[in-house]
């Protein structure tokens, strides 16, 4: 599967790219909105982990212009990011977000997660299809 992370902090980033490549999926990264622009114009990904609080953009509105846009309105969003409240969380779900990890995490619960988001929405079916 392809993954787009956008996320602006390094560290996360690289750590979650490479449990995502461990498990052979194919990972693109992009620190800001604006990069993760440039990466769609070339590249389909399967699933998109998205930040909330981006240099450019907050991610929430990044993810109602992907869920408002036909070719991209049907690509799961995880959001992974520090913004954990209840209104946050609350939030992001109704800007579109398909589920929703709060950091700190364990990358356990990530798969898990990515997993059941897959078994939802169809998307290893999808993916085989390409």
């Amino acid at each position: 599967m392809n993954f787009l992370i956008v996320e602006d902090d390094e560290d996360v980033s690289s750590l979650v790219q490479y449990v995502l490549e461990e498990e052979n999926h194919n990972v693109r990264t992009a620190s800001a909105v604006g990069a993760a622009k440039v990466h769609l114009q070339e590249y389909r990904p399967d699933l998109i982990i998205l930040d909330r609080g981006l240099p450019d953009q907050d991610g929430a509105s990044f993810c109602r212009e992907l869920k408002g846009d036909p070719k991209y309105s049907r690509v799961p969003v995880l959001f992974l990011t520090s913004a954990k409240s209840s209104d946050d969380i609350a939030s992001g779900f109704a800007a579109g977000g398909d589920d929703y990890v709060a950091k700190p995490f364990g990358f356990v619960e990530l798969i898990a997660r990515i997993n059941a988001l897959v078994r939802r929405t169809g998307l290893s079916q999808a993916a085989a299809m390409r």
